[in-house]
């Protein structure tokens, strides 16, 4: 049995980089930018991809966000970067409410949390599906238009939706 690979170091059997199912994608809407998007993919996510060679931390960031960063510690850059854009878009995380990170960058700014029931079977580059994530995702909302998406994911029981005011 291969060892899970999420969240390890890189080597030529694990990667930091998880494809979103195009099945969550297609309820999520449209999205004009990826600022993180995978190099080899087998579908674009929005109308401007970032990729590795683009640093789409360094890129401008606008209109609505879709944010599936590489995961471990690569991953809370792009979330400051996120919190600090405050627009309207989402981003995909796993769900480390302990880490500084959050205590740095979600609770103080985010206004959502969507906790998605069940695991993710996140995908390869190549578009083929890997096992169940080795721990829960969730949304993150920094915008109010993303509300209405939100509650109806809640509605159809992706998951729990958590509100900060």
């Amino acid at each position: 049995m291969e060892p899970k690979t999420f969240n390890t170091k890189k080597t030529e059997k694990s990667t930091n980089t998880w494809l979103t199912p195009r099945s969550l994608l297609d309820r999520l809407g449209h999205f004009d930018l990826d600022p993180c998007a995978a190099t080899v993919r087998p579908w674009d996510i929005a109308d401007v991809n970032y990729t590795e060679e683009d640093n789409g931390l360094i890129q401008e960031w606008f209109g609505r966000v879709w944010c599936n960063p590489p995961y471990g510690s690569e991953a809370y850059p792009f979330l400051k970067k996120f919190s600090e854009y405050g627009g309207p878009g989402l981003m995909l995380l796993f769900t480390r409410t302990d880490i500084k990170a959050w205590h740095e960058y979600v609770f103080p700014t985010a206004k959502y949390i969507f906790f998605i029931k069940g695991r993710i079977k996140f995908c390869r580059p190549d578009g083929s599906q890997e096992a169940t994530a080795n721990a829960a995702s969730c949304l993150l909302a920094w915008d109010k238009s993303e509300l209405p998406l939100l509650l109806q994911l809640e509605k159809e029981g992706l998951g729990k939706l958590a509100m900060f005011v």
